[in-house]
């Protein structure tokens, strides 16, 4: 018998390695719901956004793939992979500066954001008329995405294609500077890290630098948000805690969803804590939310019962809840996911849910139904929602006005089947008849 020449099978086996990277990732801002009416919300003046320089390292900029070697009459590749720009279809510097600028303009906090092309740094690039009155600029110190892949490609054997991968990381940091035409008035560095499990390394980095913008949105509205004509909404919230995290943690889990509260809907949320000894382990959800019934809201306020997801029986679903609330009530329960790990996503999540607040089909809204993504901003609905109701009394039904125009808002969401789903909105109607005195 005559031996097959081994070219032609090398040959298939180094093209199908070269076609098993996909094409360039698109790199579009992860807000992709319209701009809100924010008439008279937002409070900080007009904001310019400048051009972010690229401070990365030449071979930071490359990426990394380690090299095709042969093995077994074929081919493999297997190791640490690291994004370059060429792993994106647009270049970092423009990605970057068009994601920050679509997620200000959607934190309500400034009257406007536009792009501008002058360097606000030189008090004379600065145009005589219609410049913005604040311009923020910055730099590009890290932009990466990182994931252990292996392939191989071996013509000659059933199965020939392999391919398998860890989780990937992705990692951002920016350097901030904002700017009057006077000085500079703020200079910070907003970083981040961020595990997709499920992802390529290219998702991981641009997830990485949603959340890195959601954080500068939250870090600038503390700092700029001005007085409104109406004062914040004080909403006093009784934690229990459950998961042991101590007075201090939860405060600070109080202090940061309070403020994504106060930015989107003009909330204050403010914590008392208690302990809170749970009976067993093994209890389901709806068992906790109904032992945290049992505690009385402070006067007009709510309560949230924190819980260890270990101790917690959810096996009988297919997906496992971080969370559940009571839909217009005034108790809601979360999860911690370990120790010293209460999420600020799934505390936000639930107590929109007294406010009347609907899942929604968006990953980067709060109210998406899955926790797979650490949002900050509630989408367009949900945040008419929370203005809607935010001076609410939760010790009591609903008035009539505030019950017709939180139908009116349900009603209305029913057009936009692309972000909630028609059920959610008929659960939300009978909570709300359920609400009613």
């Amino acid at each position: 018998m005559r031996a097959r020449p081994l070219a032609p099978f090398l040959a298939t086996a180094l093209a199908l390695a070269g076609c098993a990277s996909a094409g360039p990732a698109a790199f579009e801002p992860h807000l992709a719901w319209p701009l809100s009416d924010d008439a008279g919300w937002a409070t900080a003046p007009p904001l310019g956004v400048g051009s972010f320089a690229d401070e990365r390292a030449d071979e930071l900029r490359a990426g990394y793939r380690p090299e095709l070697r042969m093995r077994r009459l074929g081919v493999a590749r297997e190791g640490v992979e690291r994004t370059g720009d060429a792993d994106f279809a647009r270049p970092v510097a423009l990605g970057v500066r068009a994601e920050v600028i679509a997620t200000l303009q959607r934190a309500g906090t400034f009257a406007s954001v536009t792009p501008v092309e002058f360097d606000p740094r030189d008090p004379a690039a600065w145009p005589e008329r219609g410049a913005p009155p604040l311009v923020l600029t910055g730099a590009i110190e890290a932009f990466e995405g990182t994931q252990w892949r292996s392939f191989s490609v071996t013509p000659i054997q059933v199965g020939f294609m392999r391919e398998r991968w860890g989780p990937a990381q992705g990692r951002v940091s920016l350097r901030i500077e904002l700017w009057s035409k006077a000085e500079r008035l703020w200079e910070a560095r907003i970083s981040m890290r961020h595990d997709s499990p499920e992802g390529g390394a290219d998702e991981a980095a641009l997830e990485a630098l949603a959340l890195d913008a959601e954080k500068l949105a939250l870090r600038l509205d503390a700092r700029l948000r001005g007085r409104r004509a109406d004062p914040p909404r004080r909403l006093d919230v009784r934690v229990l805690d459950g998961c042991e995290l101590g007075e201090a943690r939860v405060r600070r889990l109080v202090a940061e969803t309070s403020a994504i509260f106060e930015r989107e809907a003009g909330v204050v949320l403010v914590g008392t804590h208690e302990s809170w000894p749970l009976r067993s382990r093994g209890a389901t959800l709806d068992t906790l939310l109904e032992e945290a019934e049992r505690f009385a809201p402070p006067l007009g306020g709510v309560v949230l019962g924190l819980a260890p997801a270990q101790q917690v029986s959810e096996l009988a679903l297919r997906s496992v809840r971080t969370g559940l609330a009571v839909p217009l009530g005034a108790h809601a329960v979360a999860l911690c996911a370990g120790e010293d790990e209460a999420s600020v996503l799934t505390a936000a999540h639930e107590l929109a849910h007294l406010f009347g607040a609907v899942h929604v089909r968006d990953r980067a809204s709060i109210m998406h139904t899955m926790a797979d993504f650490d949002a900050r901003f509630f989408d367009p609905v949900n945040r008419r929602i929370l203005r809607s109701l935010r001076a609410r009394d939760f010790t009591r039904p609903l008035y009539a006005q505030e019950s017709a125009r939180l139908a009116a808002i349900y009603r209305a969401a029913e057009r936009d089947a692309d972000l909630v789903d028609a059920r959610e909105i008929d659960g939300a109607l009978r909570a709300l008849e359920g609400a009613e005195p």
